[in-house]
C-alpha cells in the first residue's frame, strides 16, 4: 500500500462516523428528555406540521368544553328562575279558583285574593328583569329571536320559534286541500250537508257533536176519556148538546088525580167518568088534593135535601093530555150521566120510576190555534167531530181526525193529529217538531156542553209550542227549533257565539219529523257523534326554499333552501295561503361549543314578565296575565284561562331549555371530551417519543461512539509507521 503522512484518510473516515453517530446520539438525548419524538421541524416536518394541526385542535376542543360547562350553567340558572315562574302562576290558579267560588266569597275574600295575586305578578316580573349570569340579563326579553310580518298578512299565518338570522325573508303559501268533515253515523237524525258540511274554521281534530235534547211535537193531551159511562152509555155527539133525562114510566090522566101515599125514588149519579155517587133515596109524602105542581115542589125539596143530588139534578113535568115526570141533570154534555132504580111507593097510582139510565150529549165543537209548516198560523179554527155514538177510544179517534182532514185548512197528514196517549186520553199533537210550531186549545164557546169538556180539555192562556233540539257541538249549545214533517231542513251548527272570533261551523241536514207521534222515526234523537275533521292544506316554502306541507292550525317548521334557517308557522283556520315578508330581529344567545369556526349554537329566550304572558285569548276580557282581577265571577273564571295559558307558556320555555342543555350542550359536551381524547392520542402518536425504542437507539449511539473515538485514535497512529523508513 501506498504510506502517504498529508491525507490521513483511515481518520477522516472515523471522524465522518465518529461525528454522524454523536448527532444520533445528541438527538436520542434530545427525545429521552423531552419526551417528544419531534423537537425541530427537521425530526419530522410533515408530522410536525399534522402535529401542530392536531394541537390547536384539541386546545380549541378542551376551550369548547370549558364553553358548554359555563353555557350549562347559564342555562340552569335561566330555568331556576322559570321553575320558580311556574311555582308562582300554580299558586295563582288556586288562588283564581278559590275567587271563582262566588257562593261562598264576601268581598274581603276576593280583596285578599286579587291582593295576594297583584303580589305574585309583581315577583314574576322582578325575577324576569332581575334574572341574571353575570351581567347578561336572560328573560326579560333582551335574548329573544323575533320574527315580524311586514305585510298586510292577508294569508293570516302566526310566526313563532323563530331560527331565522337577522334579515328579510318570504313566506310563501299554496293551498293545496279545502277542509273536510266526516261524521262518523248517520243516525240520530242529523248528516253532513254538502257531503262534507263544509267546515268552517275548524281544526283538524276529532270534534264532537253532543245532543243532549231531542225534538218533539207540540201537544196538548187530555183528561182520562170515558168512552162509557158506569152503566154502558156510549159518548153521543149530537147535532145539539142535551143533558141525561129519565122519564117516568106513569102519567097523570089529571092533575088532581094522584094518590096519597109514600113515595122513594132510587137515583145514581156519574160525572166526568168519575165513580158514581152510589144510589140516593129520595123519600116524599103525597097528600089527597095535592096538585102536579106540588108533587113537583116536593121531589125538587127531596133533591136540594140531598148532598149528593143537591144541584145536580132537576125535575121536569111535562102537562099535555097527561103529567109526565122526570129526572135530568142540570147541565148538559156527554160528561154527566143519570141512573134510576125501581120507585116505590105505598099509594095506587101510576106514577113510578123503572131501572133505566142515560147520558147527556156533546156538539161535536172543537177549536184550536195552529203553527204548522204545511200551513202557516191559522188562529182560533173550529173542527167539529161527526154527529154519532162513540163506544171505543179509536172510534173516536177517528172521528177526530177525519174532522181535522175535513176542515179547510188543516189536514191530519200533515199538520197535527189526534192520537191515543195510554189507553183512555187523546193526545193532539203537530206533525212539525220545535217550537217554531205551535198548538193551542181555545174555548169552543160553550160552556159545558162541547166536546172538549168530555175531554177534559183546559183552555190554554199560551201555546204548547213543540220540543227544540239541543245539540252541542264543542260544548257549545245550538237550538234547533224547527224540524218540518214535510221535507230535511238545512242548519249550522255552532262552536261559539257569532261573531266570536274563534266560532267554527258545520252545515247539517236533519231528518222529517217523526212519521207518527210516538213511533219514534224521524227528528232528532239524543246520542253523540263523532265528527272527524281534515284542516286546509297548503306548500309553505321560505326564501324559495323545499316545500313544506302544512294544515291549517297547526304548528309546522319551515326551512330555508340549505336547511340552516327555519321558522315556525301556523295558519289560519280559515286562511286561502299567500304570500307575506318577514322581518327578523335575531337576539338570540349564541354559544361556542365546538373547537372550529362556526360550530356554534343558538337559542332564544322569551320575554317572561307578566305583559308577555297569557296574550291573544280569544273571548277573555283579559289581554294579559298582568290584568287580570279576580274580584268578579266572570274575571276569576277568565283569569283561570290566561294563567293557564301563562303556565303552559313557562313550562314550553323550561322544556326548550331543558331540551337545548341535554340535546345540544350536555350531548355535545360528552362529543367534544370523546373527540379531545381521540384527538391526544393521535397527535401522542405523531410527536410523542417511544420510550423504550428510542433508549435502544441511545444505547447504540452510545456504543458507537466509543468505537468512533476508539478507531480515531487508532487511525492517527497509521502515519507514524513512516517514521520506521528512516531507520
Amino acid at each position: 500500500m501506498s504510506l502517504v503522512i498529508n491525507h490521513n484518510l483511515a481518520a477522516l473516515n472515523a471522524h465522518r462516523n465518529l461525528v454522524n453517530t454523536t448527532n444520533m446520539l445528541h438527538s436520542s438525548m434530545q427525545k429521552l428528555s423531552s419526551g417528544y419524538r419531534i423537537n425541530r421541524g427537521a425530526d419530522d416536518p410533515a408530522g410536525l406540521v399534522i402535529s401542530e394541526q392536531f394541537r390547536a385542535q384539541i386546545a380549541g376542543l378542551n376551550k369548547a368544553i370549558g364553553n358548554s360547562e359555563g353555557s350549562i350553567s347559564m342555562i340552569q340558572t335561566a330555568e331556576g328562575a322559570l321553575t320558580e315562574v311556574n311555582a308562582l302562576l300554580v299558586s295563582m290558579r288556586e288562588l283564581a279558583i278559590h275567587a271563582a267560588n262566588e257562593g261562598f266569597n264576601d268581598a274581603d275574600q276576593l280583596a285578599a285574593d286579587q291582593a295576594e295575586i297583584e303580589n305574585a305578578i309583581s315577583t314574576i316580573d322582578r325575577i324576569a328583569v332581575n334574572t341574571q349570569f353575570g351581567t347578561k340579563r336572560l328573560i326579560d326579553g333582551s335574548n329573544e329571536n323575533v320574527a315580524v310580518i311586514t305585510t298586510p298578512n292577508s294569508s293570516g299565518v302566526t310566526l313563532s320559534d323563530s331560527g331565522l338570522r337577522t334579515g328579510h325573508y318570504s313566506l310563501a303559501a299554496a293551498k293545496t286541500a279545502d277542509p273536510t268533515a266526516v261524521v262518523n253515523s248517520e243516525a240520530l237524525g242529523i248528516s253532513l250537508a254538502n257531503t262534507d258540511g263544509d267546515p268552517y274554521n275548524l281544526s283538524d281534530a276529532i270534534h264532537n257533536i253532543d245532543i243532549v235534547q231531542a225534538s218533539d211535537v207540540a201537544k196538548k193531551t187530555s183528561t182520562a176519556v170515558s168512552v162509557k159511562d158506569a152503566w154502558g152509555n156510549d159518548l153521543t155527539v149530537a147535532a145539539a148538546a142535551s143533558e141525561a133525562a129519565i122519564v117516568a114510566t106513569g102519567t097523570f090522566t089529571s092533575l088532581a088525580d094522584v094518590d096519597a101515599g109514600d113515595y122513594t125514588f132510587i137515583l145514581n149519579v156519574q160525572e166526568g167518568g168519575a165513580t158514581p155517587i152510589g144510589n140516593q133515596a129520595l123519600n116524599i109524602t103525597i097528600e089527597a088534593g095535592d096538585l102536579s105542581a106540588d108533587v113537583k115542589t116536593k121531589m125538587e125539596a127531596a133533591i136540594a135535601a140531598n148532598t149528593e143530588l143537591a144541584g145536580k139534578i132537576t125535575v121536569t113535568m111535562v102537562a099535555g093530555a097527561a103529567v109526565t115526570f122526570g129526572f135530568e141533570y142540570y147541565k148538559e154534555g156527554a160528561q154527566y150521566s143519570l141512573r134510576t132504580e125501581a120507585s116505590s111507593t105505598t099509594g095506587t097510582g101510576t106514577f113510578a120510576f123503572s131501572a133505566a139510565s142515560d147520558r147527556g150529549e156533546s156538539l161535536g165543537v172543537l177549536k184550536f190555534t195552529a203553527n204548522t209548516s204545511a200551513n202557516g198560523l191559522l188562529s182560533d179554527q173550529t173542527i167539529t167531530v161527526g154527529n154519532a155514538a162513540y163506544g171505543t177510544m179509536d172510534t173516536l179517534i177517528t172521528a177526530v181526525n177525519a174532522a181535522i182532514t175535513g176542515h179547510a185548512s188543516w189536514d191530519a197528514t200533515t199538520d197535527f193529529i189526534a192520537t191515543l196517549d195510554g189507553t183512555n186520553r187523546i193526545q193532539f199533537a203537530s206533525l212539525d217538531e220545535g217550537s217554531t210550531y205551535y198548538l193551542k186549545h181555545v174555548s169552543g164557546g160553550g160552556v159545558d156542553s162541547d166536546l172538549s169538556n168530555v175531554l177534559g180539555l183546559s183552555v190554554d192562556s199560551v201555546n204548547n209550542t213543540g220540543t227544540d233540539s239541543i245539540v252541542n257541538f264543542d260544548d257549545y249549545a245550538n237550538t234547533i227549533s224547527d224540524i218540518m214533517y214535510s221535507a230535511t231542513g238545512t242548519h249550522t251548527l255552532e262552536t261559539a257565539a257569532y261573531g266570536e272570533a274563534a266560532r267554527g261551523t258545520i252545515d247539517i241536514i236533519t231528518e222529517k219529523a217523526a212519521a207518527g207521534v210516538g213511533t219514534g222515526v224521524g227528528g232528532i234523537d239524543t246520542g253523540n257523534l263523532l265528527l272527524t275533521v281534515t284542516g286546509t292544506k297548503y306548500s309553505v316554502q321560505l326564501n324559495g326554499g323545499p316545500s313544506t306541507e302544512t294544515t291549517a292550525g297547526i304548528d309546522a317548521i319551515v326551512y330555508n333552501a340549505d336547511r340552516t334557517e327555519w321558522i315556525t308557522v301556523n295558519y289560519d283556520l280559515i286562511s286561502v295561503g299567500g304570500n307575506e315578508t318577514i322581518s327578523n330581529t335575531d337576539q338570540s344567545l349564541v354559544f361556542q361549543i365546538g373547537g372550529n369556526v362556526g360550530q356554534t349554537a343558538r337559542i332564544s329566550l322569551r320575554n317572561l314578565s307578566s305583559t308577555s304572558l297569557g296574550q291573544d285569548l280569544i273571548s277573555n276580557m283579559f289581554t294579559d296575565l298582568a290584568k287580570i282581577n279576580v274580584t268578579t265571577a266572570e274575571g276569576a273564571q277568565d283569569a283561570q284561562s290566561v294563567i293557564d295559558k301563562a303556565i303552559n307558556e313557562v313550562s314550553t320555555t323550561r322544556g326548550g331549555l331543558g331540551s337545548f342543555q341535554k340535546n345540544t350542550l350536555e350531548s355535545n359536551l360528552r362529543n367534544l371530551r370523546i373527540a379531545s381524547q381521540n384527538l391526544t392520542a393521535a397527535e401522542s402518536q405523531i410527536r410523542d417519543t417511544d420510550m423504550a425504542k428510542e433508549m435502544s437507539e441511545f444505547t447504540r449511539n452510545q456504543i458507537l461512539v466509543q468505537a468512533g473515538v476508539a478507531m480515531l485514535a487508532q487511525a492517527n497512529q497509521i502515519p507514524q509507521v513512516v517514521l520506521s523508513l528512516f531507520g
